[in-house]
């Protein structure tokens, strides 16, 4: 309504004084029409009186003044005439009734169509969004109160100002580009950039219409304005967030995928098809990603879906792809079950491309068993002492048994018997002493790891057979408590002798001051249904608090001369077959070094 006072003059000051007038001037027309002798039809007049009243807009106020005009044209035409009415007279009397009675239907008829308009503009101003009306010179004819709401200015401060000045609008393309759209076309449609009245600066939808007349010619512009500042703040947060993760996808080689169970349909993110190496207008679905996985992982990888499909509560799987090229990647997808609002049970979750760090990993495991085999060499050297007594013994009784297999066949009378028994000593001690040699270079020897079925005892009395010489020298009383029957493990056999050799001699090395008793127990014992245990414990002078958090880190040693690797090559062989490996300072004192390893050969194989 405001943007039409001027047509429609309405308020109750306004309406009173037009009121007040139109009374004055009906009571002038009437004094002249009944108290004068004017031979004219002065009662036309009312006529005035009708369209004021009718300018205030109220329907029943106009009837009311129509008919009153009525009756003072009446009352007028008996007072100034006598008994006799000429012709004239009442012609004129009837001219003015006519006139009347047409000029109050047209007020009638225009209050109707205004009320309407009225009540259009009111429908207007029922619109969240601001509607704005201008004329082909940018001047604002119409302002709804969304268009108060969103820019600030009242109807009466904007009627008649320049939309674009007053607004400081910024264009996504030339003001004339526009201009040009709408007088084509009719219409327009864009993005916006306005000032509000309190220098805040918004973003605006609008959509511009272009009304002509019956003639063809442009007239006025009607536009719908629609803030969308919180939306654009939204879109920009959105797509930083989205560039973020990209970046953080590519980054950390990690995708996204999503699978929605029962149809299987699947979503994949940018790095997620990268990883597989397919274009983006590849459909992602099972099949896909069943092509390019390794044909011994196949089965592994649908028995997954199959578990998805199935409600599994956690995807975590690692496989290997074949690429186009025939490398091979290794990845690790982990995904977790989510309902939506459907119903419909949806896995989402990350792809990663772990081919580096399975690589790394890899060669960190062929650095360690350097590093290992190295230590070999380095411990078979401190152990020289206890592999030559270990080889002289069956040579010297080798030497024994030909001297007395000798005599025996050299007698008068040769003893046969008596020779074959030296023989047959001299061929088991030949033996023994094969097989020490071939421990010995076993441990020497270089190789990659090979896992097999290991006799734990059988391994813990090999290693004391090599370190039994030291264990003499150093006046080291020897308890072993082995588990009956005898434990199997799946393990590397020269690295498990290695684990134990060392930690017997770092026992032996740790006892080396104490003066009293010099006590070592090896024990092996199940630790649970799926692991070995092995303990090697001492009496010596035991480990400090502030050392027992180290033991185990490479380079750390209480040693004068050592070089702190070998209890932290022992950790890494232990790990690396699946087990762990780790210290304890009995209240008895002394030191408790131990450490347990996979009976089931299936998962340490996995290892």
């Amino acid at each position: 309504m405001k943007a039409y006072r001027r047509a429609f003059p309405t308020l109750p000051r306004e309406a009173n004084v037009v009121s007040m007038l139109a009374a004055v001037i009906a009571l002038v027309v009437f004094a002249i029409d009944a108290l004068t002798p004017l031979d004219i039809a002065v009662a036309v007049f009312y006529v005035v009186v009708v369209l004021m009243v009718a300018s205030s807009g109220n329907r029943s106020t106009t009837v009311t003044a129509a008919w009153g005009c009525v009756v003072l044209t009446l009352l007028g035409f008996v007072m100034s005439h006598d008994d006799a009415y000429s012709s004239g007279a009442v012609a004129r009397c009837a001219v003015s009734l006519l006139a009347i009675a047409a000029t109050s239907m047209l007020a009638l008829r225009n209050l109707t169509a205004t009320t309407t308009l009225q009540e259009q503009v009111e429908l207007l101003n029922l619109a969240h969004d601001a509607i704005v009306v201008h004329d082909m010179n940018d001047r604002i004819t119409f302002w709804n109160r969304g268009a108060e709401a969103l820019y600030g200015w009242t109807a009466q401060q904007a009627l008649g100002q320049s939309l674009q000045e007053m607004t400081q609008t910024s264009f996504p393309v030339p003001s004339e580009q526009i201009r040009a759209e709408l007088l084509r076309s009719d219409r327009w449609h864009g993005e916006l950039r306005r000032v509000r009245r309190d220098g805040s600066v918004v973003v605006i939808s609008s959509r511009a219409a272009l009304w002509r007349d019956s003639k063809g010619n442009p007239r006025a512009v009607l536009a719908t304005n629609d803030d969308i500042t919180g939306r654009k703040h939204a879109e920009q947060a959105l797509e930083r967030s989205e560039a973020f993760l990209r970046d953080a996808q590519r980054l950390s080689a990690t995708g996204s995928i999503a699978v929605r169970f029962p149809d299987g349909e699947m979503w994949w993110s940018d790095e997620a098809y990268r990883i597989f190496d397919y274009a983006r207008d590849t459909v992602p679905s099972p099949e896909v990603i069943f092509a390019r996985t390794h044909p011994d992982d196949l089965a592994l990888v649908r028995g997954v879906f199959e578990q998805a499909a199935a409600g599994e509560s956690l995807v975590d799987i690692e496989h290997r792809l074949v690429m186009p090229d025939g490398k091979t990647k290794y990845v690790h997808f982990v995904a977790r079950p989510a309902t939506t609002e459907s119903g419909h049970t949806e896995y989402v979750g990350a792809l990663m491309d772990i081919t580096k760090t399975k690589r790394a990993q890899e060669a960190l495991a062929r650095s360690n068993d350097e590093l290992a085999h190295v230590t070999r060499i380095t411990m078979l050297g401190e152990l020289a002492a206890s592999i030559a007594h270990e080889v002289t013994q069956p040579i010297a009784a080798i030497v024994t048994c030909g001297g007395a297999a000798l005599r025996w066949l050299n007698r008068p009378a040769p003893e046969i018997n008596e020779a074959v028994q030296s023989v047959a000593q001299m061929i088991r001690d030949a033996k023994r002493g094969d097989e020490v040699i071939q421990r010995i270079r076993s441990m020497a020897r270089k190789h990659e790891r090979l896992p097999a079925t290991v006799d734990l005892n059988g391994i813990v009395g090999e290693s004391i057979a090599l370190v039994r010489r030291d264990l003499e020298r150093h006046r080291v009383e020897l308890r072993p408590d082995l588990a009956l029957p005898s434990l199997t493990v799946w393990c590397d056999r020269v690295q498990l002798q290695q684990v134990l050799i060392n930690l017997i001699m770092n026992s032996v090395q740790a006892m080396a001051e104490v003066a009293g008793p010099r006590t070592l127990r090896i024990a092996t014992r199940s630790f649970d249904e799926r692991q070995a245990q092995v303990i090697v414990q001492d009496s010596g002078t035991g480990i400090s608090e502030e050392d027992a958090g180290r033991l185990f880190s490479t380079f750390f040693t209480t040693k004068a001369d050592g070089m702190g690797m070998g209890l932290s090559i022992c950790r890494s062989i232990v790990e690396a077959h699946g087990g762990r490996i780790w210290a304890e300072s009995p209240a008895t004192g002394g030191a408790v070094l131990q450490f347990v390893l996979p009976i089931d050969g299936g998962s340490c194989h996995e290892q």
